[in-house]
């Protein structure tokens, strides 16, 4: 199984002030009227929780029972929840539904179709039935985040929309690679980026720094000849569900083989699959890293928004990690960022006593220590005077 390192850290102070409400513009931000939205169809996919551990199947009710790569029956734990993507059907030992099996940020496996018990066959139910989500009046991205994929899909079709989002790295792992790869792949989300709504804090201690804490977002999808947006910034996004390319979308399993227990996706399963990502087609940056507007002159860092509570010591827990090369870049809205070898990218992260400056492009700390573009560290030594936090897809920096 592969899974994203999400390891968050905050070292030394806090620094930025939190900015305007998100309803109500800053100055600087262009007004913005969401795009409306149709009722929707009465009918959609019903979402579903599993009242009891069950055992899953490929094929139909009675088809071959998934195998994980432990040798063991692939099963679900009570409380999981899926979406139900037709009618029960009879089997030999109770009902079962075809159905889509919600993505988890803790639980492994999620993100597939398979053949879900739906009633044992003494007659008693295993599926906690609910209906689908009305769909909101507009199109934002705090009305569309907490729909479900198919929901989003179903409320807004596939006209184009815009919204206004702060961006991250992706959340949810996608356990198939897709074709075109950009969609997402297993061990490489580098097409995808998270949208999520801060709240009425852009940035700073009372804004929610990344999507679990909004507790809802959308994991764009960014095709080649788009730029990737930045991320931790606050952007107007356009694009679409269902793209056009969807029709071609097909989704295999990691290299080919069935290790992780999972079914072969049918074809029609890939294209509705991708039908549902929203895709982005074009973005401006509204807002910096330290919650102003973008400024090719006065380039932003992003900044440690966690405010940990009085008394409360919060400690390194970085990974251990290759060479680290500093990129700056003032003209880009993220301006300085960390490459790892094979062309990663994380984000850098700095605490108050770091500033950025021009002519030459650098950030310097308060007691003079410099980080240049192109400048590689050791991750586990740092620099004299800089002490680093190697945490994966976020690498913080603090006076040492």
């Amino acid at each position: 199984m592969r899974r994203a390192d999400w390891i968050r850290t905050a070292v030394g102070g806090v620094l930025l002030v939190a900015a305007g409400c998100s309803a109500s513009p800053e100055p600087g931000i262009p007004s913005l009227r969401p795009a409306a939205l149709s009722p929707g169809p009465a009918a959609g996919a019903a979402r579903a929780t599993l009242l009891e551990k069950v055992v899953l199947r490929a094929d139909g009710p009675d088809g071959p029972v998934l195998m994980g790569d432990d040798g063991n029956v692939l099963a679900l734990e009570s409380g999981r929840e899926l979406l139900v993507l037709g009618e029960p059907q009879a089997g030999g030992d109770g009902t079962y539904v075809r159905a889509w099996i919600l993505p988890s940020t803790t639980i492994w496996p999620g993100d597939f179709v398979a053949w879900v018990p739906a009633t044992r066959r003494d007659g008693r139910p295993t599926l906690a039935m609910e209906n689908p989500a009305a769909c909101p009046a507009v199109a934002t991205i705090a009305t569309l985040a907490p729909l479900l994929p198919a929901d989003r899909l179903r409320c807004a079709g596939s006209q184009t929309l815009t919204f206004d989002a702060r961006s991250w790295f992706p959340v949810e792992v996608p356990s198939y690679d897709t074709s075109p790869a950009w969609y997402g792949r297993n061990a490489d989300l580098a097409g995808s980026t998270s949208l999520f709504d801060p709240g009425p804090a852009l940035f700073g201690p009372d804004a929610r720094s990344f999507p679990q804490a909004a507790g809802a977002w959308i994991d764009a999808r960014v095709p080649p000849d788009v730029q990737r947006p930045p991320l931790g910034v606050y952007l107007r996004v356009t694009g679409q569900f269902d793209h056009p390319s969807a029709a071609g979308c097909r989704r295999s399993l990691p290299n080919g083989a069935a290790n992780f227990g999972l079914p072969v996706e049918a074809p029609s399963d890939s294209v509705q699959w991708c039908q549902w990502q929203f895709v982005v087609t074009g973005w401006s940056a509204l807002v910096g890293s330290e919650g102003r507007p973008i400024d090719p002159n006065d380039p932003q860092l992003h900044r440690q928004e966690f405010r940990p509570p009085p008394g409360m010591t919060v400690a390194c827990a970085g990974v251990g990690m290759p060479p680290l090369t500093v990129r700056i870049d003032p003209s880009q809205p993220e301006p300085v960022w960390i490459e790892t070898p094979g062309g990663r990218r994380s984000v850098a992260q700095f605490g108050p006593e770091f500033r950025m400056f021009l002519n030459p492009a650098r950030v310097q700390s308060t007691t003079g220590v410099t980080l240049v573009d192109r400048e590689v560290i050791d991750p586990d030594r740092g620099k004299p005077g800089i002490t680093i936090c190697p945490g994966g897809n976020l690498i913080t920096f603090s006076i040492g």
